[in-house]
Parts: structure tokens; sequence; C-alpha cells
């Protein structure tokens, strides 16, 4: 697998890493930033509610079942 290069170049105040056009990703994307120890730098692309446009009883299934005959009391947490 080839590997692609990059060069870190410094604007103004910041260090900015420039990333393809192949790698498909749009402007104004926001991603999660993360290091490791050992300088592993990973971008993780920030995604929108996977629930959001979920309609009623969309997900619900037979393994559902207990939890919908479930009622709380209200006092589960005072304990």
């Amino acid at each position: 697998m080839k590997m692609d290069k990059v060069k870190a170049r410094k604007q103004g105040d910041v260090v900015t890493v420039t990333l393809s056009k192949k790698f498909n990703i749009v402007e104004g994307q926001e991603f999660y930033i993360t290091q490791e120890k050992d300088g592993t730098i990973s971008l993780i692309p920030k995604i929108g509610d996977y629930f959001a446009d979920v309609g009623e009883e969309e997900f619900v299934d037979d393994d559902d079942e207990l939890s919908q005959r479930f009622f709380t009391t209200g006092s589960e947490l005072d304990e």
C-alpha cells in the first residue's frame, strides 16, 4: 500500500496539514483530533445524530418487549 506524504506548513499562528481531495472531505467538515503518546495523530469525523430522523418505534424489535413493559416509579435513583 502506497502512503501519501504531506508537509505541515505554518500559517500565521497555526500549523496546517493539507489533505488531498481524494479523501472526499467536504469543506466545513468537523473532526475530533487525538494524539497518542507515540505522536500518532488521528482525525475522527464528527457525525450528526444517528437518531435525528428516526420515526416512532423504527428501531423496536421483539427483543425490546421487556423494555416496553418497564415502568418507572420515580424513585429508582433515590437509593
